[in-house]
């Protein structure tokens, strides 16, 4: 296995590294803008570090996180000592801090991602095309991240993604397969050592009924998914202030949550998969052939037993 570290930096700018950690955890998932980090150390006696302010984690030398940390915690058991960091990418400040309670109005997503994004250190930003909304509102206690989510769903009908390189996209992920994976000989792909395939049905929501001005609920809007498993669950909506002028908008993207976990797969990998959320890729297990799948959530794990990539996957289109 490659070599591990981590890298601290504390106040002022002191450095100090680690290497050999006894577990180490990085998650990225498209539901969130931060990547997250678990690592625990060996403590030796009487040396209870300072807070670190930010943290880098490497394997054979590249950098598999960079972020700032969030939570330490020193130990000592019968095992020994033991030091734990947990920590997000600079996608965490996007959630950590709220955004000014306002109304826009003509306010355009370049605009928008100024305002609420930028002050945190983006600046790329791909989108299909700018769009320009009328009317859009703010409510008091939205972090930068949901208003900025919540007008993308508005505009494009797709949430954002920060992806690789803290660039935020709004478009469509690739349907062109980024990997196989299958242990069929000759196939070429990616070798799992695990593959869970669940169907849920207790996911899906047939019909919404949202409430209107006068406080009726009085639209009724079917799954625009289908319902071929013929299921009879029905939600009440009150659209959240964002979509008050385009209540179906936030209906659609209700709908488009509940139906993601309606089909989920699951691979664990050995080794670090290099894989990213957002990416497409064929999934042929002796469970069957899925054809192509989005890669919803990837975490790496380090520990003893070994190193081991889990990839949960769901079905493109609804990422």
């Amino acid at each position: 296995m490659e070599a591990v570290s981590i890298r601290l930096t504390y106040p002022g700018g002191d450095r100090y590294t680690l290497s050999g950690p006894l577990t180490a955890s990085v998650t990225r998932a498209l539901e969130s803008p931060a990547q997250s980090l678990a690592v625990t150390f060996p403590l030796e006696q009487g040396s209870l570090p300072g807070a670190a302010v930010a943290i880098q984690l490497l394997r054979g030398g590249r950098v598999l996180f960079d972020g700032l940390c969030d939570q330490q915690t020193a130990r000592e058991d019968q095992d020994g000592r033991t030091l734990t960091i947990q920590a997000r990418s600079r996608g965490g400040l996007l959630l950590d801090n709220e955004a000014l309670p306002q109304t826009y109005y003509n306010i355009t997503t370049s605009q928008l991602f100024r305002d609420c994004l930028g002050p945190w250190g983006f600046s790329r930003l791909l989108v299909p095309r700018e769009v320009e909304l009328g009317l859009f509102t703010v409510p008091k206690g939205r972090s930068v991240w949901e208003v900025f989510y919540a007008f993308c769903v508005r505009a494009y009908a797709r949430p954002p993604v920060v992806g690789e390189g803290d660039r935020v996209t709004v478009e469509e992920p690739s349907r062109q397969p980024a990997a196989t994976i299958s242990n069929r000989p000759g196939s070429g792909g990616l070798r799992y050592l695990s593959a869970e395939d669940t169907l849920r049905r207790a996911s899906v929501v047939s019909e919404l009924l949202l409430r209107d001005r006068q406080g009726n609920y009085s639209r009724r809007v079917e799954n625009p998914f289908g319902n071929p498993w013929e299921v009879r669950r029905r939600r009440y909506l009150l659209p959240a202030a964002e979509f008050a002028t385009a209540p179906l908008s936030d209906g659609y993207q209700q709908f488009r949550e509940a139906q993601r976990g309606a089909h989920a797969a699951q691979v664990v990998l050995p080794g670090w998969g290099d894989l990213w959320p957002g990416d497409c890729v064929r999934l042929d297990t002796g469970l069957g052939d899925q054809g192509s799948m989005t890669v919803w959530r990837v975490r790496w794990d380090r520990s003893p037993r070994g190193e081991y990539t889990t990839l949960t996957l769901t079905p493109t289109g609804l990422s």
